[in-house]
């Protein structure tokens, strides 16, 4: 079974629809929109999206590693259970405007193929 969408984010094609993917790649949109999307922004689907832009602001180390995994692990379960998440990798970067960026790097499993992905959650400068 083919499974079909339409890519994330959202593009205009040749055709001036909306450019379509298929199969891995629509589980991989999906992901980046749970993860990109903060929970209670849905209306009417509270339990949708995550809570990782939350630890944009706290302080690095395995503590933030730990919960970032468990929020990964958590959000990814309840909007894409197509996906088996392998492995949750959190690092972060120093940015020359005085912010910082904390990247996900994700490994999962889908339609028995192995995916990598990578989402960055940017913090905002102050002033």
């Amino acid at each position: 079974m083919t499974i079909r969408g339409i890519a994330f984010p959202f593009r205009k094609g040749s055709t001036s629809f909306p450019v379509k993917v298929e199969d891995n790649d629509v589980i991989r949109d999906n992901i980046t929109r749970i993860l990109q999307t903060m929970k209670g922004d849905r209306v009417m689907r509270p339990t949708s999206g995550s809570n990782t832009w939350a630890f944009v602001f706290e302080n690095t180390g395995s503590v933030l590693n730990a919960r970032m995994d468990h929020e990964v692990r958590r959000a990814i379960a309840v909007g894409e259970p197509r996906a088996n998440v392998l492995n949750v990798g959190v690092s972060e970067e120093e940015r020359e405007d005085g912010g910082r960026n904390v990247i996900v790097h994700l490994v999962y499993m889908a339609r028995l193929d192995i995916q990598e992905l990578q989402v960055s959650f940017s913090q905002p400068t102050g002033g």
